[in-house]
């Protein structure tokens, strides 16, 4: 059977990829002095809800809450159809190897790199979200704060990122 056994991994990160559309991909509280208070408070969810909910009493009588509404819905679209296609990919990559029809080499260097790929661009995401996204927009809405926590569907991304990594060293030895 050789390495194929490797191949159950991808299918193991389909499924935590799966579960963390259902898992806020961060928390969220917004102040705006005056006109929100106390702040909003919400989780951004890939398929909505949360703060989005959150915002539509305000909606009307502040344009911003319209447009970030809009912004979390489109961030939630996005969340969404790359988990759906990273999904896919890994799916139909396990299953190559599992059956034979793809080299365990190759397989065990996409996993590296989507693994090392996944874990870094979360980092760096988290580190845009608390430092760089709230001076934006201290400097563009004046009065307005914004501050984040990191949700469990980015935390799911990093294990992904992980069992990936795992899978590459099990894979170099099943060689």
């Amino acid at each position: 059977m050789g390495g194929k056994w490797i191949g159950i991994f991808p299918i193991i990160c389909v499924l935590l990829l799966i579960v963390s559309l259902f898992l806020p991909v961060m928390g969220l509280s917004i102040f705006s002095s005056g006109v929100i208070d106390p702040a909003i408070t919400g989780d951004v969810m890939p398929l909505g809800g949360g703060i989005m909910d959150e915002l539509d009493p305000y909606v009307a009588t502040v344009p911003e809450a319209g447009e970030l509404q809009t912004a979390f819905f489109w961030v939630g679209i996005v969340f969404a159809i790359f988990f759906g296609l990273d999904a896919l990919l890994l799916f139909i990559s396990g299953i190559r190897v599992m059956t034979g029809n793809k080299e365990l080499e190759k397989a065990r260097k996409r996993w590296l790199t989507g693994g090392l790929s996944r874990i870094i661009s979360q980092v760096i995401v988290i580190a845009l979200l608390l430092f760089l996204i709230p001076d934006l927009i201290a400097d563009n809405y004046p009065g307005v704060e914004l501050t984040f926590t990191i949700g469990l569907g980015m935390i799911m991304i990093m294990v992904v990122g992980g069992v990936l990594v795992f899978a590459w060293i099990l894979a170099k030895f099943a060689e």
